[in-house]
């Protein structure tokens, strides 16, 4: 989904969302970045100092969210991310954040929406044996 105000990012292990980890170690990788907060169970915010964030480490079938067994799973699908395009240097911010995180769970890094044609863009992908 393309938007003027915020960046919307996918990391997820796979297009069909059947690549599953371990909740505990997704939580891990990011309470390590130094940056992102828990505010939920599943749910993270920016600390002071970094740019607005929002972040959702979930359990989807189909790449759809929003029910409360979403946010409490032992295996994680998808983190949803939304960030804000409230001053351009944010980006380079945000991608240096999230392309280290796709790289510690070898998952793939996906622009929503950002395509000429609306279409997701890849900006990380897996290749996985």
């Amino acid at each position: 989904m393309w938007s003027a105000l915020y960046w919307y990012y996918e990391l997820r292990g796979d297009s069909t969302y059947s690549h599953q980890l371990p909740t505990d170690l997704v939580l891990k990788v990011l309470e390590e970045t130094g940056v992102l907060l828990k505010k939920g169970k599943q749910l993270f915010y920016n600390a002071e100092g970094f740019p607005w964030i929002d972040v959702s480490v979930i359990n989807s079938v189909d790449g759809s969210y929003g029910h409360p067994k979403d946010f409490n799973s032992k295996v994680v699908t998808l983190i949803a991310v939304v960030g804000s395009k409230g001053d351009p240097a944010y980006e380079s911010l945000y991608m240096d954040l999230l392309m280290g995180i796709a790289e510690k769970l070898n998952w793939e890094l996906i622009e929503e929406g950002a395509g000429d044609d609306g279409e997701d863009i890849v900006l990380r992908s897996v290749l996985r044996s």
